[in-house]
C-alpha cells in the first residue's frame, strides 16, 4: 500500500516489532481461547470470509491478531491503522508478521490522507481493525472512525468483546491495558453487526456510535478495571 513508502519503518522499530511478534506467538499459544458469536450473526457468511471492520476497545489489542490468524484463520486480509509515531513503527512491523495490512497516520500526522486509505480499503475485499477508543481514550468511549468508515464503505461493524478468567491490568496506562495471564481461559465474542446507513449525517453518526459502546460493553454497564 502506498502508506508503506510515505512513513518510514527504522532498523530498530523493525528488529524489535519481530521480537514482539515471536514474544506474542509464543506467549498467546499458552492461553485457551474461546470463541462465541452472536446467534444473529449465524445466518451471515462466517467470520474471516466476509469482508467487515472488526471494532474492540484499545487495551484489548493483545488477542484479536492472533485470534483472526490462528484461530478464526481468516481468509480474507486484514487491515489497521498504525499511527506515524516512533511507536507505530514498531507496532507496523509488528502487524505484518501476523500478514496483516498496515495504514500509517493519526490525528497529528497524515489523518485524513490515512482515513480515506481506509475507506478505499474497506471497500475492497479486505476486513478493517480499529481500536474505537484509541489512541488515547477516553477509555471506553469510541471516537467516530468506525462508524464513518461503515457509513462511507457500506461495510458492517463487529463488534468484538473479550472476557479474561484471569489478567493483569497496566493501571497506569491510560486504556488500563489487559494482559491475560498464562494458561487463562480468553473468550471472544463476535457480535451482532452494525450496519451505519450511508452517508449519514451527524445525528445519525452520533446514534450509531452510541449502539457501537453498549454493544462492546456486551450489556455489562461496569468494567472491573474502572470501577
Amino acid at each position: 500500500m502506498s502508506s508503506s513508502t510515505e512513513v518510514r519503518t527504522p532498523l530498530w522499530a523493525r528488529l524489535a516489532g519481530h521480537a514482539l511478534w515471536l514474544l506474542s506467538e509464543l506467549y498467546c499459544r499458552t492461553l485457551r481461547m474461546r470463541f462465541v458469536q452472536d446467534e444473529a450473526e449465524k445466518g451471515n457468511p462466517a467470520p474471516g470470509t466476509e469482508a467487515v471492520i472488526v471494532a474492540f476497545w484499545h487495551n484489548r489489542i493483545f488477542i484479536p491478531m492472533y485470534f483472526y490468524r490462528r484461530i478464526l484463520k481468516g481468509k480474507l486480509p486484514m487491515c489497521a491503522l498504525a499511527s506515524a509515531s516512533k511507536d507505530g513503527a514498531l507496532v507496523d512491523t509488528l502487524l505484518r508478521d501476523y500478514k496483516m495490512e498496515v495504514v500509517r497516520g493519526s490525528s497529528h500526522r497524515r489523518g485524513t490522507a490515512a482515513f480515506k486509505e481506509l475507506v478505499q480499503t474497506a471497500k475492497g475485499e479486505r476486513c478493517i481493525c480499529i481500536t474505537t477508543d484509541g489512541p488515547r481514550g477516553p477509555l471506553y468511549k469510541s471516537r467516530g472512525g468506525a462508524v464513518r468508515l461503515s457509513s462511507l464503505s457500506g461495510r458492517p461493524i463487529i463488534p468484538i468483546s473479550m472476557d479474561f478468567s484471569a489478567c493483569w491490568r497496566i493501571n497506569k496506562a491510560w486504556d488500563k491495558f489487559i494482559i491475560p495471564k498464562p494458561f487463562s481461559r480468553v473468550t471472544l465474542r463476535w457480535g451482532k453487526r452494525i450496519v451505519v446507513p450511508p452517508h449519514a449525517d451527524d445525528a445519525t453518526l452520533a446514534e450509531y456510535l452510541e449502539r457501537l459502546d453498549d454493544a462492546l460493553k456486551n450489556g455489562r454497564p461496569d468494567f472491573p478495571e474502572i470501577q
